[in-house]
């Protein structure tokens, strides 16, 4: 809109300007006709040269008329080009856009399973494991992709900042076809001074002017309705911007989401391994039990009743194994009161080695260093 009024208003002036040139060649024409005066008359040397100036203006107009055809249909050019780029950028925007919330979508249906299998396959922790580090992968490809969009967008933005540089620039160029403008302006000053010596004519150069003044009326009308268009405009801008920061709120919302579900599953995750130590305490803890049973049963067998002993005896050992069942130390720990009772059941535990192992590494390992009551009656 503010390029026509510009096209306009130099249309209207360079319009004047000719009709004004027109006026003034009509003018000394009718004078010559009507006055005729010697080749030696000054008057008709200032006529002659007032018409080679003429003429002189008249060309000069044409070429500037020429040149800002050209440079208007330059700019339309470019600022076409600009436009199409822009476009193509905002739909590749939208196409990424939405190949991202795809992606969440199916991320989150790929998630709702990964919790009916947990649910269903609570024994299968291994499993459970494998899923889980496959959906972390998963993730951190979604966030990849996340990352890399936002990229193309923080380049679309540096994008638009460019083109809005060229607009500042066409702004700029705009400015100085107005400067151009005011020079023309002048001239034509210049002529209407030439104009007010031909006094005959003045009642007829009184009614251009007045059509001079119509027109201008036209071209601040013209300019009010581009204001109002530049208004609107701004408006829709204003309404653009409010949308672009709600969707990135919404992002947000999305983005915090995403952070309480890490953390949720961080905490499920957390939470079975937590079972499953207990699990393998208590099964460590009862194979512990049954092969305390069993050396005790084997220091048993091999223990020798100390002469005059008396009968409920017991002692509290502590003892140390070698890999393989060997005894590295006994040392007693709580005493019976009998000496002798005491010795031969630390007598007997080292006839019994080697005292059984179990096969689990964990249980065998608890059983390196343990302390038992022997008790034989």
């Amino acid at each position: 809109m503010k390029k026509a009024f510009v096209e306009n208003f130099l249309a209207g002036s360079y319009s004047l300007l000719l009709h004004l040139v027109l006026v003034v060649l009509l003018v000394i024409g009718l004078e010559s006709t009507s006055t005729p005066q010697l080749a030696s008359d000054p008057s008709v040397e200032i006529v002659q040269a007032t018409v080679l100036d003429e003429n002189l203006v008249e060309r000069e107009m044409a070429q500037l008329e020429q040149r800002e055809k050209q440079q208007r249909e330059a700019e339309q050019e470019r600022q076409q080009k600009l436009e199409e780029k822009l476009e193509q950028t905002q739909e590749e925007l939208a196409r990424q856009e939405q190949e991202y919330l795809d992606m969440q979508q199916r991320a989150e249906l790929e998630k709702k399973q990964r919790e009916k299998e947990a649910e269903a396959e609570k024994q299968r922790i291994q499993e459970l494991e494998k899923q889980r580090e496959l959906e972390e992968q998963r993730r951190q490809e979604a966030e990849a992709e996340r990352k890399r969009i936002e990229e193309q967008k923080r380049q679309a933005e540096l994008e638009r900042q460019r083109i809005e540089q060229e607009k500042q620039k066409a702004e700029a160029e705009r400015q100085r076809i107005e400067e151009a403008k005011r020079k023309a302006e002048a001239e034509r000053q210049r002529i209407e001074e030439e104009k007010r010596k031909a006094e005959a004519e003045r009642q007829r150069i009184e009614e251009e002017k007045r059509k001079a003044e119509a027109e201008r009326k036209r071209l601040e009308e013209e300019k009010r309705k581009a204001e109002e268009e530049a208004k609107r405009r701004a408006e829709e801008e204003r309404k653009r911007a409010e949308a672009e920061a709600k969707r990135k709120a919404e992002e947000e919302a999305k983005r915090k989401a995403e952070a309480e579900r890490q953390a949720a599953e961080a905490a499920l995750q957390r939470q079975l391994e937590q079972e499953q130590q207990e699990r393998d305490a208590r099964r460590v803890q009862g194979v512990v039990d049954q092969y305390s049973i069993m050396i005790k049963q084997r220091v048993k067998r091999y223990w020798i009743r100390p002469v005059n002993s008396e009968s409920g005896l017991q002692v509290t050992l502590r003892v140390s194994l070698l890999p393989g069942g060997d005894v590295k130390s006994v040392t007693i720990v709580k005493s019976s009161g009998n000496p002798l009772f005491d010795r031969s059941a630390e007598s007997a535990v080292y006839k019994a080695a080697p005292l059984p192992q179990p096969s689990d590494p964990k249980a065998a390992e608890a059983l390196r260093d343990f302390q038992f009551i022997f008790k034989p009656e």
